[in-house]
Parts: C-alpha cells; sequence; structure tokens
C-alpha cells in the first residue's frame, strides 16, 4: 500500500504546481488586459523598443519575451511589454523583430511614468514586414 501512497502524493503535488502555475499566468494575462483597458483613455506618443531579452517561466516550458522601449513626454522615459510564447525560438524572433521598431504607446497624463503598449499594436506590427 506505501507505494501507491507515495504515488498518489506525487499526483497531488505535481497538480499543486501546475494549478499554481495556470493561475500566475491567468492573472498576468488579466491584468494585462485590465491595464490595456484602462489605458485607452489615455493620449498616446511614439516610443522605440531599445531592447528585449527572453527567459523561461519557472515550473513550466513557455518563456517570456520582455521589451523595453523609451518614449517622450516632458523627458525621456522607460515602459516594458512582456508577451508569453511556448517556445524560445518565437521569443527570440519576437524580441529580434520588433527591435528598434517605432510603436504607439499610452501613457497616463497624471502620471507619465505609467505606460502601456497595447497587445494589438504589438500583433500589427509583429505580422508586418
Amino acid at each position: 500500500m506505501l507505494p501507491h501512497r507515495h504515488l498518489l502524493v506525487l499526483v497531488v503535488r505535481c497538480c499543486v504546481y501546475l494549478g499554481f502555475a495556470w493561475g500566475a499566468v491567468s492573472w498576468r494575462r488579466w491584468q494585462k488586459r485590465r491595464r490595456e483597458t484602462i489605458a485607452q483613455a489615455w493620449p498616446s506618443v511614439e516610443a522605440v523598443i531599445l531592447s528585449g531579452e527572453v527567459d523561461p517561466v519557472p515550473k513550466t516550458s513557455c518563456f517570456v519575451a520582455t521589451l523595453q522601449y523609451t518614449y517622450f513626454v516632458g523627458e525621456y522615459r522607460t515602459g516594458s511589454y512582456v508577451h508569453e510564447f511556448a517556445r524560445e525560438t518565437d521569443a527570440d524572433d519576437f524580441v529580434r523583430h520588433l527591435r528598434d521598431k517605432r510603436l504607439p504607446i499610452r501613457y497616463n497624463e497624471s502620471n507619465p511614468d505609467n505606460s502601456v503598449l497595447e497587445q494589438s499594436v504589438v500583433e500589427q506590427h509583429a505580422q508586418a514586414d
């Protein structure tokens, strides 16, 4: 009976880890959509993608590409955009394709350091070329 108990514990542990990973990914996606919805009322300005990096998501087979961009509202400011990928090569291609691109971002007038690069804009420019 003891070997079956260890197997049950292992299965439960795997399910808990997967549940946490799925929950974290879902939370990030919800936050991203919420920020983009709020930003619809903000003014826009052109930004330049300065750099990007790809990192694995712990305890999953996914990868995250993070783009760093700069924009000018009274002074130069920076922001970031995060996108998830199932394959590292796709994330690397995404970063390579968008580096040095000029894209519109939205910024909060009362706090210009708070900016949003919308997913629809990124998708549009990622598919162009």
